[in-house]
């Protein structure tokens, strides 16, 4: 039986997450039931790893097992898409061997938080930029950041939801891009991220570039391991999973992935 990996993006403003929930509307529901129409049979699909709602993501791979495929992706994507919802669409796909998983073959995933940092709002970003106001001292958001690259435990920086998954996470990329006109981008790379751990790094960022803590906060909030020692958790809508990487033997999806290889791994 062919297994089958898809590379998709999402609006995650309609959404209430990545995972299946009972009685609400989310991205796994709305591709089973579109995978089901397709391939006139019941489907499951996994996904990379898990979004929350209101969350986007250009780059969430999901897969799934078929019965039979002939290879022809323009077709299959096609179809597929005309059956999905607006706010959702396959827009790559592979043929992977039996032993790939979208979750644990995984070897880092990348996410992106916008932030607009002006007085007055945008029409056309808010839907996924996170809107500050005041004016944020960029440096010293870019000068606290740099405490977060390497293996480090994330207590600190993990909602207390009862998320009992390790702490530890090795971060390998962390970037905060200033794109003109008050767009400022956070990047962050690792192998495994907590509950909200992005969203509340950039809570603390921002709290920081406010002038309401010292860039040095961010480094003891790491080291002391405690919830209360970190900022506020940013709006869900500036976050992004953009790319989930895989080992070199899968070169799984280098085309829509390679322009990311050679990034600088952190802006000073």
């Amino acid at each position: 039986m062919p297994r089958v990996a898809l590379l998709i993006e999402y609006s995650g403003r309609l959404f209430h997450g990545s995972q299946f929930q009972v009685g609400v509307r989310t991205v796994q529901e709305e591709l089973e039931k579109g995978l089901t129409v397709l391939c006139r049979r019941p489907m499951k699909v996994i996904f990379s790893g898990r979004t929350d709602a209101g969350v986007h993501a250009k780059g969430q791979v999901a897969h799934f097992d078929i019965d039979e495929f002939d290879g022809d992706f323009y077709k299959f994507l096609w179809a597929l898409n005309g059956i999905l919802p607006d706010d959702l669409s396959a827009y790559e796909g592979a043929i992977v061997g039996n032993k790939f998983h979208a979750r644990y073959s995984a070897t880092e995933r990348i996410y992106v938080y916008r932030i607009l940092n002006r007085q007055q709002r945008s029409p056309i970003l808010a839907a996924n930029h996170y809107l500050v106001r005041q004016p944020l001292d960029v440096e010293a958001m870019i000068s606290a950041a740099q405490c977060l690259l390497g293996t480090h435990d994330f207590t600190s920086f993990r909602a207390s939801n009862g998320d009992e998954t390790s702490p530890l996470c090795s971060v390998q990329r962390v970037q905060l891009l200033r794109l003109g006109e008050g767009q400022l981008e956070f990047w962050i790379g690792a192998n495994h991220f907590v509950y909200n751990m992005v969203r509340i790094i950039v809570g603390t960022l921002v709290e920081i570039g406010l002038g309401k803590r010292a860039p040095e906060s961010l480094s003891e909030a790491l080291s002391g391991r405690d919830r209360n020692l970190s900022g506020a958790t940013a709006p869900a809508q500036g976050l992004t999973l953009q790319v989930v990487r895989y080992p070199e033997s899968l070169r799984l999806f280098e085309k829509s992935t390679e322009r990311f290889q050679s990034e600088p791994r952190l802006q000073k």
